[in-house]
């Protein structure tokens, strides 16, 4: 098998391709990225920025372009099934239905960011990166965007939608007592002053 065989058959077409998931034969770092140029020169494989790749589908009009999104995705918030992010902010409160604006700005907390904010640029989407109050993982990315939530928002002017909409988001990610008493105390008191006036804890039974 080719190298370039190898990046169509690991990663696929139109997706991101990051240097430090590439393992080709036990071929060294070096040899690797020389190849990646060579692709690169040849047209098979496009650069999206450093450290960052993509087999492009071609057409009548060119090569085709990847989206911020995946990249986005990949590089702050999974990799299969290993999640170190999560979506907050308007951004959040979009994905939940307490707002049918959608965000210029994509916000995430992530464990891949080591400053407490920062604002990056990836392809043409701006995002406002934060950095994770605890460790993110697939296991508790539901309470810990729940409670980041409480913590942002208001929820006096919340409307009977909104509180659906919220109880719905906490049954679908199975959200505990016990998962709001472990991560609660890295939050400000804001975040479970919210909870109670909101009469939201009320929801959460178990």
């Amino acid at each position: 098998m080719t190298f370039y065989d190898y990046l169509i058959e690991t990663f696929g077409v139109n997706e991101p391709i990051f240097s430090s998931d590439i393992k080709y034969m036990g071929y060294s770092k070096p040899w690797l990225f020389k190849e990646l140029s060579k692709l690169c020169d040849d047209g098979k494989l496009i650069r999206y920025e450093r450290g960052i790749y993509y087999i492009p589908t071609k057409s009548r009009i060119g090569n085709s372009i990847l989206s911020p999104e995946k990249v986005i995705e990949r590089k702050y918030l999974r990799n299969g099934e290993d999640v170190f992010g999560f979506y907050s902010g308007l951004t959040l409160q979009n994905i939940i239905g307490l707002s049918t604006q959608s965000p210029n700005v994509i916000e995430i907390c992530t464990n891949s960011e080591i400053s407490k904010l920062r604002n990056v640029t990836v392809g043409w989407q701006k995002v406002i990166l934060r950095r994770a109050r605890a460790k993110i993982t697939k296991e508790n990315t539901g309470v810990l965007s729940f409670l980041e939530l409480m913590n942002m928002i208001s929820t006096k002017t919340w409307s009977d939608n909104d509180l659906t909409a919220i109880r719905k988001y906490i049954h679908k990610n199975n959200i505990t007592r016990k998962d709001i008493a472990t991560y609660a105390p890295v939050f400000p008191d804001k975040t479970m002053r919210n909870l109670i006036e909101s009469g939201v804890i009320y929801d959460i039974t178990q």
